[in-house]
């Protein structure tokens, strides 16, 4: 039953995938990877944020060039080659997040195994976590941290696995010495030998995976070292509880993992170096070590602070539940409950800290409580935090009998389905149909000539690449020899949440001016077009009144568009008509109160109409 559920889950996962979804989670999902791919690949016009700044990078291309930057480079092939128009807005989303989806198939793979090695129920932990919508939602998305969780379930494998194996060897060691001690004669002791000699080497199980891991982990996200940390030192202190490796040993497996870890270090620098710096600056000198220039900007507390500081409770408090649901506050509620019994209970009677459960709860606490420290928190730094929690708690989870686990079950699969639709489709959810609707417009319904002006107000920054604007390089006319540049029609900005209504009429004032004196220069002519959220439609509709020779069009509604910033005021249902009386409440009809609020969960497009004099 748990089996065909997981498989339904990864047929949604898939869908949801292609659909595609609409919603906007946070710009990174963008613009550290899509944009700067796309916009080098197909010389489009793009916005390459300061974290990839050729004179001190922090971000390592060497993953998403890989998973992204090869299928971009299959479609240009297509678009060169046979002539395909691969630049739509569809193909430029769709294609990365098909590869994402497919990497969070690897994780489902290594999960699989690890509850076979473990012996735990896998489709019912593969049921819980299919059904997450960080499952469902994030991993599809371009978020190094999508990568950083992949790579996170990699590494608990090997390690789970490295462990189950030594253990296993190590107590047939141990029974085969009390064997050879009670032997009879030589002729049983010359058995036993031969039987301590069948049994294989574990010292360095896995070191070449775990050392690889480790370094493709610190290049993706320096974090991936709060990560790592647990995992790989049970790896390498695995077999000193039963007493039969030293601390000798756990310094030759530490070794073990350097030569590995150095020589991709060194393949991935190079590989960075190559794209920020080219061939012609590849030299010692010109070495580009991403993450020591990450860990140097994040030292810098007012570095920080242009991002955002945070309480360092709310990973805990806010981001864990909201993430996981009732697995995260599971995953805290063990936590808490071993700290108590380590601290509290006998010396002799303490529990074994260092078996597969100690791993799960150790890998869940200590990345929680490192990055709790850092004052800059959002939530899908803990996306990694899914793994150990779905091993831990996924097949209680659908155990339990009784009513709170029904209704644990009940909150898990309802919580989940919100999300989606929260995060899949709705938060921000408007962007990507606008740009649809701009990029069909610019490319096949614009007048020839024509100037485009467009002006984002209060949304996320929009991705520019979806609309396939081509960059401005030198071009060779073939004919003649001669060069020129390609000159821009579009020109866009991003206005923030900051902005004030007055400064935004002021800003559309000086548009019209420029438009006006182009045209009497030029005799080109130029729209203008302001995208906002539709719960500003009121003050934008008034915006414009001191100003009688310019009028609004409203051309372009995408739906459904949420945007915290500027949400639907949902607590005007019900007025109170007097400051006296707490009884004298009306309530609006509620079909048309719905109705509008449906409306006002809409991206808006205004054109700015005006008379090119």
């Amino acid at each position: 039953m748990h089996c065909w559920s997981y498989l339904l889950l990864c047929f949604v996962r898939i869908v949801l995938t292609l659909l595609p979804q609409t919603g906007y989670i946070h710009p990174d999902e963008y613009f550290q990877s899509t944009e700067i791919l796309a916009g080098r690949i197909f010389k489009l016009e793009t916005y390459t944020p300061w974290e990839f700044n050729t004179s001190l990078p922090i971000r390592s291309m060497f993953l998403p060039v890989l998973t992204i930057g090869g299928p971009y480079s299959v479609m240009k092939l297509a678009k060169d080659w046979w002539n395909f128009d691969v630049l739509q807005p569809y193909l430029l989303v769709t294609i990365p997040r098909i590869m994402m989806t497919a990497l969070s198939f690897l994780s489902d793979i290594f999960i699989y195994k690890i509850c076979l090695n473990n012996n735990t129920r896998p489709w019912s932990t593969l049921k819980i976590w299919a059904s997450s919508h960080v499952t469902l939602v994030f991993l599809s998305r371009t978020f190094s941290n999508s990568i950083e969780l992949v790579l996170f379930s990699a590494l608990l494998y090997f390690v789970s696995s490295s462990m189950k194996l030594t253990d296993r060897y190590i107590r047939r060691e141990i029974e085969l010495e009390d064997q050879y001690k009670r032997a009879a004669n030589a002729v049983e002791r010359v058995n036993i030998v031969k039987m301590q000699k069948k049994i294989p080497l574990h010292k360095y199980n896995h070191s070449f995976w775990i050392g690889a891991l480790f370094a493709l982990g610190v290049f993706n996200r320096p974090t991936f070292m709060l990560y790592a940390l647990v995992p790989m030192f049970f790896w390498m202190q695995r077999g000193m509880f039963l007493k039969k490796v030293g601390l000798s040993d756990f310094h030759d497996r530490m070794s073990s993992l350097v030569p590995t870890f150095i020589v991709m270090a060194m393949v991935i620098v190079a590989s960075d170096t190559l794209f920020y710096r080219g061939w012609s600056q590849m030299t010692v000198g010109q070495v580009v070590m991403t993450p020591l220039n990450f860990i140097a900007y994040n030292m810098d507390q007012s570095n920080l602070a242009r991002h955002g500081l945070h309480p360092w409770y709310l990973h805990s408090a806010v981001n864990v539940p909201m993430l996981f649901n009732v697995l995260g506050l599971g995953g805290l509620y063990l936590v808490s409950r071993a700290l108590v019994v380590v601290v509290t209970s006998p010396w002799t009677s303490k529990p074994n800290l260092f078996d597969f459960n100690g791993l799960l709860i150790f890998s869940f606490a200590l990345p929680l409580m490192a990055l709790s420290l850092t004052p800059h928190q959002e939530p899908r730094f803990l996306l990694p935090l899914l793994v150990p929690l779905v091993l831990l708690l996924g097949p209680f989870l659908l155990r339990r009998q009784g009513f709170s686990a029904k209704a644990m079950r009940s909150f898990w699969y309802a919580g989940n389905v919100v999300c989606v639709l929260f995060f899949g489709f709705f938060h921000q959810g408007g962007i990507y149909e606008t740009q649809h609707w701009l990029h069909r417009h610019i490319h096949h319904e614009r007048a020839r000539g024509t100037h485009t002006h467009l002006l984002y107000f209060h949304t996320y920054m929009p991705p520019m690449t979806l609309l396939a604007l081509p960059h401005r390089t030198s071009i060779v006319n073939h004919i003649n020899g001669t060069r020129y540049q390609r000159g821009r029609t579009v020109f866009f900005e991003d206005l923030g949440s900051s902005l004030q209504l007055e400064e935004l009429r002021q800003r559309c004032a000086r548009l019209v001016e420029e438009a006006q004196s182009k045209y009497q220069s030029t005799k080109l002519m130029t729209e203008i077009f302001v995208v906002f959220p539709a719960t500003l439609s009121f003050q934008m509709d008034r915006l414009l009144m001191p100003l009688p020779t310019l009028r609004w069009k409203h051309v372009h509604k995408s739906y459904p568009h949420l945007s915290m910033e500027d949400p639907p005021d949902f607590g005007d249902l019900c007025t109170k008509n007097s400051t006296v009386s707490l009884t004298d409440i009306q309530c609006n009809s509620i079909i048309p109160w719905l109705t509008k609020k449906c409306n006002q969960m809409a991206l808006a497009v205004y054109q700015l109409q005006f008379r090119h004099r």
